[in-house]
């Protein structure tokens, strides 16, 4: 890569030249004409000659004839192209016999880059560093590397301005202490509105996530547009299969972002704050912890005003529309 990419710049060097060679004008005069340094237009007309070192401009058999002539002129080459940055060469460099041996053990081991790098390092003897072995592999092909923390399939996130016009979803996961057994509850609210919605289920299911939002949708009779999610199990393809047969646009936060799905992990907090707590109490029946979600959704709906929305409720909110 050239340290410029300015495709002017060889134009430039060969008007700066051309005023030293045709005009015999100094360094200084030339230099203050095209506004750089005199080091920078004698470094120019260092390379002008190493570009024009085969060209002749005397010629011995007609001495009477000027040197540099128009006709000997024409040959000459008077564009200095941009030489590339990228380094001739690295003293740290790692040989070629380390590449072919790292490249070897992969196809070996068929392992990642850090297996690779231990038995080299520690069965072998040779000094090299992680980041080096990962690098060989990269620029083999041969590793995929860190998975993108964005999909390239991933929707533009909206301004949302309407209900239903961007939906998040999340799963609670609710933890028995004695048994280390899973309760699920999965959460649906709608940016604009606040409206919100939770379905309970025993089990981690994309199906049951699907339903979680067409049940939301059915409940706030609106339609839903777009419906974001995390990278987790439940939202992987079926659950995309099952919105794309409802119409409804799927987008994904990024990878380690929970920020990205801020108002679903507030609402979280909330629920489990104000309602159900932050661990799975198996002494209490599941239609019991159902009826006490039920009435709890009902205030949060209609009763309970948000910050966000102007000290409204989002059910004020729903039916400004």
């Amino acid at each position: 890569m050239g340290y410029s990419s300015n495709p002017l710049l060889p134009k430039a060097r060969a008007e700066a030249v051309r005023l030293v060679v045709e005009q015999h004008m100094s360094m200084s005069v030339t230099a203050r004409k095209c506004g750089v340094h005199r080091t920078t237009v004698w470094r120019w007309k260092q390379k002008w000659d190493v570009l024009n070192a085969r060209v002749q401009l005397e010629n011995e058999n007609r001495p009477n004839r000027m040197p540099g002539s128009v006709f000997r002129q024409s040959a000459l080459t008077w564009r200095i192209p941009t030489e590339s940055s990228r380094p001739r060469h690295c003293p740290h460099a790692v040989s070629e016999a380390v590449v072919h041996r790292v490249l070897e053990l992969r196809r070996t081991l068929k392992r990642c880059a850090e297996v690779v790098w231990y038995h080299l390092v520690h069965m072998e003897g040779i000094h090299i560093s992680l980041s080096s072995v990962r690098r060989i592999l990269k620029r083999a092909s041969v590793a995929v590397g860190r998975k993108k923390r964005v999909r390239p399939d991933n929707p533009r996130r909206p301004h949302v301005t309407t209900p239903g016009e961007l939906v998040e979803t999340d799963t609670i996961h609710h933890v028995d202490p004695a048994t280390g057994r899973r309760l699920y509850y999965y959460t649906v609210i709608d940016l604009f509105t606040r409206m919100s919605h939770v379905t309970l289920a025993p089990q981690l299911s994309p199906g049951l996530a699907a339903n979680a939002v067409l049940e939301a949708q059915d409940i706030w009779s609106i339609p839903i547009s777009l419906v974001q999610a995390d990278n987790g199990p439940e939202y992987g393809r079926y659950f995309e299969q099952q919105m794309k047969r409802a119409g409804i646009q799927t987008r994904h936060t990024r990878l380690h972002r929970p920020n990205d799905n801020a108002h679903i992990e507030r609402f979280n907090r909330t629920i489990q704050t104000e309602c159900i707590g932050h661990y799975w109490n198996r002494s209490v029946p599941l239609q019991s912890q159902r009826d006490t979600l039920t009435a709890y959704l009902d205030y949060y709906n209609t009763r309970r005003v948000h910050l966000g929305i102007q000290l409204r409720t989002p059910s004020e909110m729903l039916q400004r529309f």
